[in-house]
């Protein structure tokens, strides 16, 4: 399974998918993001990421821990009726928890694992620009991620069944018994 190239790759993949949910008015990536967008709106951001405890494909796979930051514009202004305001907070709270489920098992092309929904909890918009007037709600899932080409699946190169090592001086069509197997490909 080959991985992605650039996180830009999967970013976009995700956002393409997050675009295609018909109540999220406004998608994109977090934090590039200005203000004044309409709402609903789902942002994506990937936190960190750390080398994953199994291989998906690629050069190395890797465990992303990813937000969607759902973002509601509050009814109620200041002094207005605090009721408007509650219902707002359903309402994003609601959209929430549709997110937790639409994430569950989720996959962004050939190079992820199934994605796992983790928590979801209100949170304070930490970008200055147009937070403060939003009920935000915050979903976390991790996914595997593979990163990079796998030696495999090169589609230009020569097909790889086999890696070996040898120790020099013991090198050479005289020395095949002394050779190392480091990997093989399942097809061989």
């Amino acid at each position: 399974m080959n991985g992605v190239e650039w996180l830009d790759d999967y970013q976009d993949a995700v956002v393409a998918e997050l675009a295609k949910i018909p109540w999220a008015v406004t998608t994109g990536v977090y934090p590039d993001i200005g203000s004044d967008f309409p709402t609903p709106a789902v942002f994506f951001d990937v936190a960190r990421w750390e080398r994953a405890e199994r291989e998906i494909g690629g050069n190395v796979t890797l465990s992303l821990t990813c937000h969607f930051y759902i973002l509601r514009h509050f009814v109620a202004a200041e002094g207005e009726d605090e009721a408007l305001r509650g219902s707002t907070e359903t309402r994003v709270r609601n959209a929430a928890l549709k997110m937790s489920d639409w994430i569950e098992g989720r996959q962004f092309g050939t190079g992820t694992a199934p994605a796992v929904m983790e928590s979801a909890e209100p949170m304070t918009w930490e970008n200055s620009e147009g937070g403060a007037d939003h009920a935000i709600w915050s979903v976390s899932f991790t996914q595997l991620l593979a990163v990079g080409r796998d030696p495999f699946e090169e589609p230009d190169m020569p097909v790889f069944k086999e890696f070996w090592l040898g120790v020099f001086p013991d090198v050479g069509a005289g020395h095949k018994d002394d050779y190392t197997l480091l990997a093989k490909s399942e097809e061989s």
